[in-house]
Protein backbone atom coordinates (compact mmCIF):
# COMPACT_ATOMS: atom_id res chain seq x y z
CA UNK A 1 0.00 0.00 0.00
CA UNK A 2 1.22 3.47 -0.77
CA UNK A 3 -0.15 6.65 0.79
CA UNK A 4 1.20 10.06 -0.17
CA UNK A 5 -0.13 13.20 1.45
CA UNK A 6 -0.53 16.34 -0.61
CA UNK A 7 0.65 19.57 1.04
CA UNK A 8 -2.90 20.72 1.80
CA UNK A 9 -3.69 17.34 3.40
CA UNK A 10 -0.53 17.45 5.50
CA UNK A 11 -1.40 21.02 6.54
CA UNK A 12 -4.90 19.91 7.63
CA UNK A 13 -3.47 17.05 9.70
CA UNK A 14 -0.84 19.31 11.27
CA UNK A 15 -3.38 21.97 12.24
CA UNK A 16 -5.73 19.34 13.68
CA UNK A 17 -2.98 17.76 15.78
CA UNK A 18 -1.71 21.12 17.01
CA UNK A 19 -5.24 22.21 17.91
CA UNK A 20 -5.81 18.97 19.84
CA UNK A 21 -2.55 19.48 21.75
CA UNK A 22 -3.36 23.10 22.56
CA UNK A 23 -6.90 22.23 23.68
CA UNK A 24 -6.23 18.95 25.43
CA UNK A 25 -2.87 19.31 27.14
CA UNK A 26 -2.12 21.55 30.08
CA UNK A 27 0.74 23.76 28.91
CA UNK A 28 2.28 26.98 30.13
CA UNK A 29 1.47 30.15 28.21
CA UNK A 30 5.05 30.29 26.90
CA UNK A 31 4.89 26.78 25.48
CA UNK A 32 1.49 27.47 23.93
CA UNK A 33 2.90 30.56 22.25
CA UNK A 34 5.88 28.58 20.91
CA UNK A 35 3.56 25.93 19.46
CA UNK A 36 1.37 28.60 17.87
CA UNK A 37 4.46 30.30 16.41
CA UNK A 38 5.64 26.94 15.03
CA UNK A 39 2.21 26.38 13.44
CA UNK A 40 2.14 29.89 11.97
CA UNK A 41 5.54 29.34 10.36
CA UNK A 42 4.06 26.35 8.54
CA UNK A 43 1.25 28.17 6.79
CA UNK A 44 -0.06 26.76 3.53
CA UNK A 45 2.35 27.29 0.66
CA UNK A 46 5.46 27.95 2.76
CA UNK A 47 8.77 26.17 2.33
CA UNK A 48 8.51 24.99 5.95
CA UNK A 49 5.17 23.32 5.19
CA UNK A 50 6.66 21.65 2.12
CA UNK A 51 9.48 20.28 4.28
CA UNK A 52 6.96 19.08 6.88
CA UNK A 53 4.93 17.37 4.14
CA UNK A 54 8.03 15.50 2.94
CA UNK A 55 8.83 14.47 6.51
CA UNK A 56 5.28 13.29 7.15
CA UNK A 57 5.29 11.24 3.93
CA UNK A 58 8.64 9.67 4.80
CA UNK A 59 7.44 8.77 8.31
CA UNK A 60 4.16 7.39 7.00
CA UNK A 61 5.95 5.35 4.35
CA UNK A 62 8.35 3.92 6.93
CA UNK A 63 5.52 2.83 9.22
CA UNK A 64 3.60 1.26 6.35
CA UNK A 65 6.71 -0.56 5.09
CA UNK A 66 7.38 -1.98 8.55
CA UNK A 67 3.83 -3.26 8.90
CA UNK A 68 3.30 -4.54 5.37
CA UNK A 69 3.91 -8.18 4.60
CA UNK A 70 5.21 -8.89 1.12
CA UNK A 71 5.61 -12.12 -0.77
CA UNK A 72 9.15 -12.91 -1.88
CA UNK A 73 9.96 -15.56 -4.46
CA UNK A 74 12.53 -18.08 -3.18
CA UNK A 75 13.54 -21.17 -5.14
CA UNK A 76 10.22 -21.33 -6.97
CA UNK A 77 8.15 -20.71 -3.84
CA UNK A 78 6.64 -17.58 -2.42
CA UNK A 79 7.32 -16.83 1.22
CA UNK A 80 6.25 -14.00 3.48
CA UNK A 81 8.82 -11.23 3.91
CA UNK A 82 8.50 -11.76 7.65
CA UNK A 83 9.35 -15.47 7.27
CA UNK A 84 12.24 -14.65 4.93
CA UNK A 85 13.90 -12.49 7.63
CA UNK A 86 14.33 -15.43 9.98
Amino acid sequence: MQVILEPNEAWSIMTLVVSQVLDGVELSAGVQNEIKRWRTERAEGTAEMSDLTVGMNEALGTVLDERTTRLIRRKGWYVSSKDAES
